[in-house]
């Protein structure tokens, strides 16, 4: 009977480890970015890897204004597109990742400056029209195993976000924007 309960316990510990292997591999992964355009222009995403989100919504771009004008504008001002153009960081130490996303193309891409507790920022241009701003996304996900998605389309632009935590592996939640 004692051999029967030391099998047990150690195939349930072997279970466990096992799990927890497969969880922590899970949990390992940094975020991914796929980018799909079902539009006629070009897109350029560019993400921004910061500490948490008051420094992401701190953080300085350089942008041209609809006049033409150069200005200074934090992360909390491009929020919502508002004609600005040639949107660039100018804070220095910014990890930074770009992409371009063709017509009718799909890109994904792994995020690489980021580390567990980071937000994930991303800023999109389109490309043909000189760099206007479209999109401006912010990703508060502690947890690792981050899945967002962004989709260009004659429309406008959409974005949604997977955050899974060591748990939630088996059960991940979407988070949509507010």
């Amino acid at each position: 009977m004692a051999r029967r309960r030391t099998i047990a316990l150690l195939a349930g510990l072997v279970l466990l480890s096992g799990l927890s292997v497969a969880g922590g591999a899970m949990i390992d992964a940094p975020p991914t970015l796929t980018a799909e355009n079902d539009d006629n222009t070009t897109y350029r995403v560019t993400a921004y890897t910061v500490e948490n989100r008051e420094t992401a919504l701190l953080m300085n771009f350089a942008v041209t204004t609809e006049d033409g004008d150069r200005r200074l504008a934090t992360l909390s001002q491009l929020v919502w597109p508002e004609g600005f153009r040639n949107v660039t960081v100018v804070d220095d130490g910014v990890p930074t990742q770009q992409i371009t996303v063709e017509p009718d193309d799909e890109v994904t891409t792994t995020i690489d400056g980021w580390t567990p507790g980071n937000v994930t920022v991303y800023v999109a241009k389109d490309v043909d029209d000189n760099g206007t701003h479209v999109l401006t996304d912010i990703n508060t996900c502690p947890a690792r195993q981050q899945e967002h998605s962004i989709t260009f389309d004659e429309g406008g632009s959409s974005w949604s976000s997977t955050c899974s935590s060591s748990i939630d592996w088996l059960f991940p939640r979407s988070n949509q924007p507010i």
